[in-house]
């Protein structure tokens, strides 16, 4: 391809399944973690390494990929990355010691996270910002099903199966989308064929971190994200121990904020061609940051309940369906010649800080539960106060 052709655009079938391996991996496991300490004879903490290794293998190969990415190729690239997964799904399967599970958790969160990074890149190769955030959403919107039933469907194969099913079943999983990547997957980076070296591909990280609007964006990103994690780490705790309800209260009370980002992503894909990316990731700040002061009042009130934590947060995650995909293209469209570098830095960012959370609010929430408010308002707020301060005004 050359450099002024003009790439074909993927289906969206196509561009979901490559980016919804990650959610599934990540949530389909997670209601299996008792039953796996159980079988490895190991401690809870150890098998929680599942879902950590996952996060920092994701962030790692991201930054990896997005170079290699730009000089090779997205196409052959996501197609390995696919195969990985499936082979960290098989590896899983037949593990038989505590190390050859977390080593079977490298490999998926490795597979999955390329995929997942340079889907991004490719609809940013294919689009113009605007319309970049628009698919994103778009995108978005669809694979949100993922997370919403994962945790589900992995509690019943479970109970029904087994652990080992769920393995099976992502190894499946994998595969067909695997086949459907070989087949409906064009080719779509600009910079394929031109003979540079691989150090060379590299060289674009610095480029990336002395861009404003980079790392504005990749902030605003990074924080959104790693509150959302916090969440997931830190709520099933406070739901169980301290409010003294079900595992099964938690499962449905998430889906008001799977729903509320999933009318986020559906408004964010409808308005941001007319009203611009910019100003739309404001607006989903700011939902958010109200949201998240809310949240914090009723946490110091006596009020504070399943319903009173869940109904906030739902109104922030609406905000985070604008955020999230404005500022995934405004990063991605800084230096569009670098999409895929910036893919990369991008999640490894994202997922790296995301991961640290979720080690700091695991511990904050035992002392103090309302530690999990706390951090996800201040997160949000700096997030706002990057964007709004940070000494760059997203473009409309």
């Amino acid at each position: 391809m050359s450099a002024t052709a003009l790439p074909a655009r993927p289906t969206l079938l196509v561009l979901v399944a490559i980016s919804m391996l990650q959610p599934i991996a990540l949530n389909l496991l997670a209601p299996a973690t008792p039953a796996l300490a159980r079988a490895f004879g190991a401690s809870y903490a150890t098998i929680q390494l599942t879902l950590t290794l996952f996060l920092v293998a994701v962030a790692v190969t991201q930054l990896i990929i997005g170079p290699l990415s730009d000089r090779f190729g997205r196409r052959p690239c996501v197609v390995a990355g696919i195969a990985v997964f499936v082979s960290g799904s098989v590896l899983g399967a037949l593990s038989q010691s505590t190390g050859v599970l977390l080593s079977a958790r490298v490999l998926e969160g490795a597979g999955s996270g390329i995929a997942f990074a340079l889907a991004r890149a490719i609809i940013r190769d294919t689009a113009s910002k605007d319309q970049a955030a628009s698919q994103i959403a778009s995108v978005t919107m669809v694979m949100v099903v993922a997370p919403m039933i994962s945790p589900y469907l992995g509690g019943h194969i479970e109970t029904w199966f087994g652990w080992r099913v769920i393995f099976w079943f992502m190894t499946a999983v994998g595969s067909a989308v695997l086949l459907l990547t070989i087949l409906k997957l064009p080719e779509t980076a600009p910079s394929v064929g031109i003979r540079t070296s691989l150090l060379g591909v590299f060289r674009a990280f610095p480029a990336l971190a002395v861009d404003r609007g980079f790392l504005v964006n990749v902030v605003a990103l990074a924080m959104t994200s790693g509150a959302f994690f916090a969440f997931v780490a830190a709520a099933p705790y406070i739901i169980v121990e301290i409010m003294g309800r079900g595992s099964d209260t938690y499962g449905a009370y998430f889906v008001l904020n799977a729903l509320g980002y999933m009318i986020g992503n559906f408004f964010m894909s409808r308005q941001v061609v007319r009203r611009g990316t910019g100003p739309m990731i404001r607006f989903g700040l700011i939902i958010s940051f109200a949201a998240m002061s809310v949240a914090l009042a009723l946490s110091l009130s006596p009020w504070w309940t399943p319903l009173t934590l869940f109904v906030p947060l739902a109104v922030s995650a609406l905000g985070n369906g604008f955020t999230i995909p404005g500022s995934t293209a405004a990063a991605l469209s800084a230096k569009p010649e670098l999409a895929g570098s910036a893919a990369g830095l991008m999640g490894a960012l994202q997922l790296g800080s995301s991961a640290l959370v979720t080690v700091i609010i695991s511990w904050l929430v035992t002392i103090w539960p309302q530690s999990l408010v706390v951090t996800m308002w201040l997160m949000t707020g700096i997030g706002l106060f990057c964007l709004r301060f940070g000494g760059f005004k997203p473009r409309g």
